[in-house]
């Protein structure tokens, strides 16, 4: 065992005390709360665009919305992955997570802000839940069918899944794409979105069997490899920089295989201009890794080299919602927690 290992595996070790204890209380650093202003502001624009009646604007408008269940599924696909490297302690956790994400569904699917009807709900919450609750035996029931099927149902013409899930998409997608949307058009087709979603997808027919969303990963594929970009990255929509997007998009593409070329350009452009920081140097080694490319020494220093003495990273900008950016000590952690097994697992193949 070299030193590095050895180094590598306290980091793991501190990382995974630090999350068991946000997981004691009920993790408090994973809570995105959005500002009264903007949720005011967001309010009143949905109300203009969709014509609902003054009560519910009244009702949101000082609504508290908290956003816990995407970052908490985020923290909790970590763990699993601690636990299936021999960190077993892990596996309780997991599944406590498991637990309360299926009971946070809103009505017929997960909802960034639970109990925030302005906000529709949307694909990439409903993709990173999705996942956990494969990996935790809590996926194979009528529950999550019909929140696929749901979303399902809100694909554009060509396949696409639109990243707002609406009741009546023909009829609502544009004004909530108008309110909500955040790619370059407003087309509500976000490429780490749609990645996202489909990666979830693929797990699950693979681990429990074909499902409403099964017929639509060949189209969402064939539109992700069109959006990569000349110098080989992913432009993200809601996600600051472009290594979350791009690890998005190559994490699906190895899943399905046959993107060998796409595959190694995206690697080609991580690889030449690291990250300074350890969440986008994580997001781009777990991307480079699910290449099939070995972590640089200097990959594994720097994310060492930036742990707390408590275990967790620094909360650097990952979400940019709306000219708001945010960010997470816990799911920092998390993602360099992952970066490092994935490093970790490589050293002992």
């Amino acid at each position: 065992m070299t030193t590095l290992t050895i180094t590598i595996t306290a980091a793991v070790e501190r990382a995974l005390e630090y999350l068991a204890g946000q997981h004691d209380l009920s993790y408090p650093n994973a809570a995105h709360v959005m500002g009264s202003y903007s949720t005011a502001q967001f309010t009143k624009l949905h109300q203009q665009q969709q014509r609902r009646p003054g009560a519910d604007a009244e009702k949101f408008a000082e609504f508290r919305c908290v956003g816990s269940i995407y970052h908490v599924a985020t923290i909790t696909e970590a763990l699993l992955d601690a636990a299936e490297a021999g960190y077993q302690g892990c596996r309780a956790l997991a599944t406590d997570n498991g637990n309360w994400l299926l009971s946070q569904r809103d009505g017929i699917s997960w909802r960034y802000f639970p109990g925030f009807d302005p906000l529709p709900h949307d694909a990439d919450s409903l993709a990173q839940v999705l996942r956990v609750l494969i990996r935790t035996g809590h996926a194979d029931n009528d529950a999550v069918r019909d929140a696929a099927a749901f979303a399902a149902r809100n694909a554009w013409d060509d396949g696409v899944v639109n990243t707002w899930l609406l009741d009546a998409p023909a009829a609502e997608r544009d004004a909530a794409n108008r309110v909500w949307g955040r790619g370059r058009d407003d087309t509500g087709r976000d490429a780490e979105v749609v990645a996202n979603l489909a990666h979830a997808t693929v797990l699950y027919n693979q681990q429990i069997g074909a499902m409403p969303l099964s017929p639509l990963v060949g189209p969402a594929t064939r539109w992700l490899v069109g959006r990569q970009q000349p110098m080989g990255f992913w432009r993200a929509s809601w996600y600051v920089g472009t290594c979350y997007s791009t690890y998005a998009a190559v994490r699906h593409l190895v899943a399905v295989g046959g993107h060998e070329p796409e595959v190694a350009h995206a690697a080609r452009f991580l690889a030449q201009a690291p990250a300074p920081d350890p969440l986008n140097r994580a997001l781009a080694v777990l991307a480079l890794t699910c290449a099939g490319t070995t972590a640089a020494a200097d990959d594994s220093r720097l994310l060492i080299d930036s742990q707390f003495p408590d275990g967790s990273w620094e909360a650097v900008p990952w979400l940019d919602n709306h000219a708001r950016v945010w960010g997470s000590r816990a799911v920092t952690t998390a993602l360099c927690l992952k970066a490092l097994l994935a490093i970790q697992q490589r050293e002992f193949q």
